[in-house]
């Protein structure tokens, strides 16, 4: 396999042009590769923590809205349905979230960073009903049945969709939640076991930011001077496997999008407990 190092440029709408510049050892190729790719791997967890905020978000809103609606025509069959439905998608990104912050910590930091991560997920387990309860609530839901079995309307106590601890019960597999919710009352509201959650995953991803924050400002740097050396043309990597094989077009192009460099800075700027401030290279 060869390997080298060139830019691109615009032309027109749609259109690029690919320039070689000069062919260059694996070792380097991957080492531009690991410099450059911190940014589009907090790009990533970023999606992730935003789809699972999103879910969190519509889940409560929505459940916010049931008193008005059991005043309304709203089919109470259709409310079941959008509850559960969004109470699974947040269950599912809760779960994503975990899965993809340990594979993270592992791949971009090393197993140390890893069994940290993992160990603030065990302490949150073992320390808050509210986040072990939703954290085996999505196998109830991938397993067993909705989590949300019925629909109240009182003219003295709360009104909305709840949770059937008996239910609850005859699922086998709640471990240490099971003791949690034999002291739950019979109607069982997730709301506010949702809203805890949540605060417990955001804990996790500004952590996350933390520790990858000087490897992405790293790459930032990095990728600055490439283009400066390029005459602030955008750098590309590329590899092929023979001269021919290169005239045939079969190339493997790297394209570095500077676009998500600007935006893994932005999300390290958003950090309640990070200062970022941009000195201007005049030289």
């Amino acid at each position: 396999m060869i390997y080298a190092i060139g830019y691109s440029e615009f032309i027109k709408e749609g259109e690029h042009r690919f320039t070689i510049k000069d062919q260059i050892k694996k070792e380097e190729y991957e080492g531009h590769l690991s410099s450059l790719g911190e940014a589009t791997k907090l790009k990533t967890m970023n999606n992730i923590y935003n789809l699972f905020e999103r879910n969190g978000k519509e889940f409560l809103k929505y459940t916010s809205e049931i008193p008005a609606y059991l005043e309304s025509d709203e089919d109470k069959e259709s409310i079941y349905m959008e509850a559960n439905r969004l109470l699974i998608n947040y269950l599912s990104s809760l779960s994503m979230f975990i899965d993809y912050g340990k594979k993270f910590n592992k791949k971009h930091f090393g197993k140390q960073k890893m069994d940290e991560f993992l160990s603030k997920t065990h302490k949150f387990y073992d320390s808050h009903v509210s986040y072990r309860f939703m954290a085996i609530m999505r196998n109830y839901a991938l397993h067993y049945g909705f989590p949300l079995t019925h629909i109240k309307r009182s003219l003295t106590k709360k009104n909305g969709i709840f949770s059937s601890k008996e239910t609850l019960l005859k699922f086998k597999e709640w471990k240490h939640a099971k003791e949690d919710i034999e002291k739950m009352p019979n109607d069982i509201l997730l709301e506010p076991h949702v809203k805890v959650s949540m605060l417990f995953i955001k804990h996790l991803y500004e952590s996350y930011i933390y520790d990858i924050a000087p490897s992405v400002v790293k790459g930032l740097e990095y990728l600055n001077e490439m283009i400066k050396e390029n005459g602030g043309k955008v750098p590309l990597l590329a590899a092929y496997k023979n001269l021919d094989e290169f005239k045939k077009g079969n190339i493997l192009f790297d394209y570095i999008e500077p676009k998500a460099y600007l935006d893994s800075l932005k999300i390290i700027q958003s950090h309640p407990s990070i200062n970022v401030d941009i000195v201007e290279n005049k030289s």
